[in-house]
């Protein structure tokens, strides 16, 4: 199956899920950014042609991580508009939260699925001196809301978003 992404000449529009992982005692949460990427996100990736958003998140952590046996729920909505010059782009995002039960044993470690991810254990105190895309996915994981919009108006950004 294919993913959900749309794209014209002028238009993007992907269908994406996202994981906010605690450790067991939620004072971390699991980020991850790329050798080129001067900005975190959360982990994830987009949902597939005919399969649940909880089917995706799970695969995605999965084939990222290889976290199996977490429990998710479903905790908010990120969408994001890009519009900057010939730049336009729409995503939407489902975000789910679970707890990591296991031992941590490496702060910062590489993908199992792409050499070029690493992922970080991020106290949750720092999460707001930190570059997040999108930022206002922070009000999520800090549990102060559960619907974010987003509008980039950088077009570097942008780019940057397109590419990832």
């Amino acid at each position: 199956m294919d993913d959900i992404l749309y794209k014209n000449n002028e238009f993007t529009y992907a269908y994406r899920v996202g994981a906010i992982i605690y450790n067991k005692e939620k004072d971390k949460v699991l980020l991850f950014y790329g050798n080129d990427m001067d900005y975190f996100m959360i982990p994830g990736g987009k949902v597939k042609e005919l399969e649940t958003s909880e089917q995706a998140i799970i695969r995605e952590i999965k084939e990222e991580i290889g976290y199996d046996n977490l429990k998710f729920d479903f905790a908010g909505v990120s969408e994001e508009i890009i519009e900057k010059g010939n730049v336009k782009i729409q995503q939407l995002s489902l975000i789910y939260k679970c707890v990591y039960e296991g031992i941590i044993e490496k702060e910062i470690f590489k993908s199992i699925e792409s050499d070029w991810i690493n992922f970080k254990w991020m106290n949750i105190k720092e999460i707001n001196k930190i570059e997040l895309h999108p930022k206002q996915v922070v009000q999520i994981i800090l549990n102060e809301k559960n619907h974010v919009i987003e509008i980039i108006k950088d077009k570097e950004k942008a780019q940057e978003v397109i590419n990832n």
